[in-house]
């Protein structure tokens, strides 16, 4: 497949740095001169740590969503982090909101039902993505040609700035015909992730309406990741890319995410629009969840399966490091660079003990939970 890239590595030079460092002594991690924030949930709560003390934030036990990256950010004395709050009770609407430090900031959307993902800080601005979810057709077009522009129906992907919702466009849908005769375009727009640079708003994202796609949004205007990803493998499986986070530094965008193919996934990354490959097609499974650029150095976080055992991951430059190479299973989700050194948030378990919220600071463990509750790490903030 032309533009495409693969970084293979012999098993037996993997570094692993788990083996001899884990938190075991009075060291936190935290450094005297920074503050680790880190998003997750505990149970069916979200809640956010500031340098290992936990903050409770919303009990959400009517619905999951998912936390993109960078979910939480510290500006100044300002601490933002991203939410959603049940609307309805009934139809288990969502209420978009973010709250900086204690206070809860509600978002407008036009559709009565909206999730937001990441959230991003810049020059005083607030940035937050995600998507709203119109209803099918309330203004009853009927159906004539597939050119005409119909009511919208499904997930749109949204970008709100300082509160002032903007339709991402350009996602991928169809034409959904209902019994009355009436016509709507259907949407399944995801947004995984957002960095803000500049003038510049980056938004991943991508489609689950029937060809799946893989996409950014520059300031607005879609940029598609697809290129020899889409297929369907000799067993009959549909194979496409999905995005998890996105980075820019100096005119270029990187983008994390995975390839799903014929047998699972396989950690993928994007440099403008040309894919490379962290991990052969033939290991069991892996991805891609977050990435970081410093300079000329790419640094991904995410997860291997090797030996039957799910391993946190960390890839610098293509070149892969396990987390914890131990016999249990992990796995990063984030992951932001502070000097010379790396923090990865993610989570730890011991088959059949409860998930660990877990972070590591340059390959060493540290555990914010015990394990009685489920709990994972989702993104982190260095300040």
């Amino acid at each position: 497949m032309k533009g495409i890239y693969f970084i293979l590595i012999t098993w037996g030079l993997v570094i692993s740095l788990a083996a001899c460092k884990k938190h075991s002594g009075k060291d936190d991690g935290h450094a005297s001169n920074v503050n680790v924030y880190i998003l997750g949930k505990v149970g069916d709560s979200l809640m956010y740590w500031k340098n290992g003390e936990p903050h409770f934030l919303y009990k959400q036990s009517r619905f999951i969503y998912g936390i993109g990256t960078p979910s939480i950010f510290a500006s100044g004395n300002n601490v933002y982090v991203i939410g959603n709050k049940i609307r309805n009770t009934t139809t288990n609407s969502s209420l978009p909101v973010y709250w900086r430090n204690d206070e809860t900031v509600v978002l407008p959307d036009s559709t009565g039902d909206a999730v937001v993902n990441t959230l991003f800080v810049s020059n005083n601005d607030v940035y937050v993505a995600g998507t709203c979810r119109f209803i099918n057709d309330t203004s009853h077009v009927p159906y004539t040609t597939p050119t005409v522009l119909y009511p919208k129906s499904g997930n749109v992907a949204t970008l709100w700035k300082n509160g002032l919702p903007q339709t991402l466009s350009g996602g991928q849908c169809g034409i959904g015909l209902l019994n009355n005769g009436n016509a709507v375009n259907t949407y399944a727009d995801y947004v995984s992730a957002m960095h803000v640079t500049g003038n510049d708003v980056y938004v991943a994202g991508g489609s689950h309406y029937i060809e799946y796609t893989a996409m950014y949004w520059k300031n607005g205007v879609r940029n598609d990741l697809l290129k020899g990803l889409i297929y369907k493998a000799s067993n009959g499986r549909f194979c496409y890319p999905i995005t998890t986070g996105i980075f820019a530094s100096n005119n270029d965008v990187y983008v994390s995410g995975y390839q799903v193919t014929a047998t699972g996934s396989t950690a993928i990354f994007w440099k403008n629009g040309e894919a490379t490959f962290l991990t052969p097609d033939s290991i069991s499974g892996s991805e891609a969840r977050g990435i970081y650029v410093t300079k000329n150095d790419i640094h991904i976080a995410g997860y291997q399966n090797i030996d039957n055992y799910s391993h946190a991951m960390y890839w610098k430059n293509g070149l892969p490091t396990i987390l914890a190479s131990e016999k249990k299973s992990s796995v990063a989700n984030a992951i932001f660079v502070w000097g010379n050194d790396v923090y990865i948030a993610g989570y730890s378990w011991t088959v059949p003990d409860n998930y660990i919220a877990t972070w590591w600071k340059n390959g060493v463990e540290f555990k914010l939970t015990d394990g009685n509750t489920p709990a994972t790490a989702n993104s982190i903030y260095i300040q």
